[in-house]
């Protein structure tokens, strides 16, 4: 995954390719960072549906108009030149080598990040992943092991809140073998927990993961990071008993709150009935890598320390 929140061997594979193909992308600021600097020495080509898209955002070489079944089809049949990739491979190696995805465990909270690991143990990597919008969306993008294409649900960036759950419902509805599970933050599930009566009514067997940090956890970090640590309406003091709502709308509620029993609680995520798994998390978890705005693919905030170095 590359952008603000990607890998470092995504993001420098960006900043150090020579030619980039863009399938059906709209080179979000999310993905690109800041369009003046993005890729400044490769040739970028751009396949699209939609013409307004081309060019858009990021300066285009070669637009293509273009449904991508028909690109792709018409580029594999030009394409003859075997070419040798060994040393960009063994460069993106290196990258995913220098800079991974990590986090240290803790006694006394529990970490996201191993939450998200534990789940994609327990399934095999083959469950249908669905999130809402937030920090949640990042980890679960980093940290899941994902065994299958289209397994992940996401409204990307749209930041969709509330999408979560009525995703999830859709899924189960299409995949009913499947386990289906959402992860949602204490606050976009405010917008559509309603849908918990759905589950119930009509049965359908999909886990809801809530990590709860009290907080717009994503909000929060920027308000922490670059705002003097202002915190301004992104902390709830005020929240529902989660536990509670789930009862009233008669769906099973797991509360998990202790690192220690963590990987045991957690394996009541291969049950086959619908449920409310609340996770409690530190307010003070921050999605590591990221690229602060208007900086360049290469400019990431990779270590904990860095980002207090910028404060």
């Amino acid at each position: 995954m590359a952008g603000m929140h990607g890998s470092y061997a995504a993001n420098m594979a960006l900043v150090e390719a020579d030619y980039i193909i863009n399938l059906g992308s709209r080179f979000d600021d999310r993905v690109v960072s800041n369009p003046a600097k993005f890729a400044k020495n490769a040739v970028v080509a751009h396949i699209d549906i939609d013409a307004a898209e081309l060019g858009k955002i990021v300066k285009t070489d070669i637009p293509i108009l273009s449904d991508l079944r028909a690109a792709l089809s018409r580029l594999l049949q030009l394409n003859k030149v075997k070419t040798d990739f060994n040393d960009w491979i063994k460069t993106v190696t290196k990258n995913k080598e220098k800079a991974p995805f990590t986090y240290e465990p803790q006694n006394h909270d529990i970490r996201p990040q191993e939450t998200i690991k534990l789940i994609g143990e327990y399934t095999q990597g083959d469950a249908i992943i669905v999130t809402d919008v937030g920090q949640h969306q990042m980890w679960v993008a980093q940290y899941y092991p994902y065994k299958n294409a289209r397994q992940l649900i996401t409204s990307g960036g749209m930041g969709t809140m509330g999408f979560g759950i009525p995703a999830a419902i859709g899924a189960k509805l299409a995949q009913p073998n499947k386990n289906v599970i959402v992860f949602v933050g204490d606050g976009g599930f405010q917008m559509t927990n309603q849908e918990l009566a759905l589950l119930n009514g009509y049965g359908i067997a999909i886990k809801v993961v809530l990590i709860n940090n009290h907080s717009l956890g994503m909000v929060r970090q920027w308000q922490e990071s670059f705002y003097e640590e202002r915190r301004s309406q992104s902390v709830f003091d005020v929240e529902p008993n989660f536990q509670l709502l789930a009862e009233a709308y008669g769906i099973k509620h797991v509360k998990l709150d202790n690192p220690k029993t963590l990987a045991d609680d957690l394996k009541i995520i291969t049950e086959d009935e619908p449920m409310l798994i609340e996770v409690l998390i530190s307010k003070s978890e921050h999605v590591l890598p990221m690229i602060p705005a208007g900086l360049h693919n290469d400019e990431m905030i990779v270590f904990i320390l860095l980002m207090r170095m910028r404060r």
